[in-house]
């Protein structure tokens, strides 16, 4: 499944065990210091726990969006672990190494409970650990770093809000791809009043152009091919198939990409996963449908319109090999 998206991978990769060692979550010797000095807790105090729903409810709609428990729950030849979903253990035998997700629950011993805020959210967007170790690109920081503040801080609240669940996921280690730093998060507003600005926000929460950005085991990125496809998504048992799905081209070239797709017949692709010409898609696409489906028409919308002005670029994408 080389799920990138799964390059996503992995919402919020490379959190997982023992903080120590390369890409993975804190243990109960990595506690988060805490002021020396006992302060007896105030109504105030107490009060400024409580989780705003409000705050929680727009991170779980982002979690949606970037498919969080997609990439962090493990799948077994009987599918997905929906019972420890965002416990992380998805393994995956990738052409760059094999790699995992984290476990991103709150608990404190195995998951991000005894992660700051802070911390988690330089996790998302910047792809560093606490320890100040940077992740694999496996998880997609470099799109997330788009994230506004709010939204940042919306994803950490919904995040925290989980049931915690002591699940310890072996560290990723060793892979075949460079681990790329990221520039600070430039906070720019999420304009959603603009169709495409805001359509452009939601791609990359959506990690559009983490997926359909090339294959990285040839080079890195090229800036003007974000969106050309080409990515190989081999499946893995348990994910209904077996071959490889290679990611659309999805820039406006009429040939080799969706120059003759209207925008209503991209936004009902992504919510249906069904193509125009009727034909089903298959891979990662599929496996983010549980939450995209769950999103907002005007959003949806949005993205299609985004995706539909992308400049074309001509690049033929290899047949895919998949079978049911």
């Amino acid at each position: 499944m080389n799920v990138r998206a799964l390059w996503c991978v992995a919402v919020l990769a490379g959190v997982g065990c023992d903080h120590r060692r390369e890409d993975a979550a804190p243990g109960p010797a990595d506690p988060v210091p805490v002021a020396s000095v006992a302060i007896k807790p105030t109504h105030m105090a107490i009060m400024s726990q409580a989780p705003d729903p409000a705050l929680v409810g727009r991170g779980a709609y982002l979690a949606k969006a970037g498919g969080c428990a997609t990439c962090h729950t493990a799948v077994g030849p009987s599918g997905p672990d929906f019972a420890n979903a965002f416990a992380g253990g998805l393994e995956v035998p990738d052409v760059i190494g094999t790699w995992r997700s984290p476990n991103i629950t709150p608990d404190k011993s195995s998951g991000i409970g005894g992660w700051t805020d802070a911390q988690i959210g330089a996790a998302i967007r910047e792809g560093v650990r606490p320890d100040g170790g940077q992740l694999y690109p496996i998880m997609p920081y470099l799109e997330y770093n788009a994230l506004t503040d709010d939204d940042t801080k919306a994803l950490v609240a919904y995040l925290r809000s989980l049931a915690p669940i002591a699940k310890v996921v072996a560290p990723t280690k060793d892979l075949k791809v460079p681990k790329v730093p990221a520039p600070k998060p430039p906070n720019l507003p999420d304009v959603t009043t603009d169709p495409v600005k805001h359509g452009e926000y939601l791609a990359a929460l959506m990690g559009c152009a983490h997926c359909h950005g090339g294959d990285p085991t040839k080079g890195p990125p090229d800036p003007a091919r974000r969106y050309a496809g080409g990515f190989p998504f081999p499946m893995l048992p348990g994910m209904m198939g077996t071959g490889t799905v290679f990611s659309a081209n999805l820039t406006s070239d009429p040939e080799t990409g969706l120059g003759k797709w209207t925008v209503d017949e991209i936004a009902s692709t992504i919510r249906t996963m069904v193509r125009p010409d009727k034909r089903q898609l298959h891979g990662p696409m599929t496996w983010l449908q549980g939450g995209w489906s769950q999103l907002d028409s005007e959003d949806i919308t949005a993205v299609a319109t985004y995706i539909h002005q992308l400049p074309p670029v001509k690049n033929q994408v290899p047949a895919s090999t998949y079978k049911p």
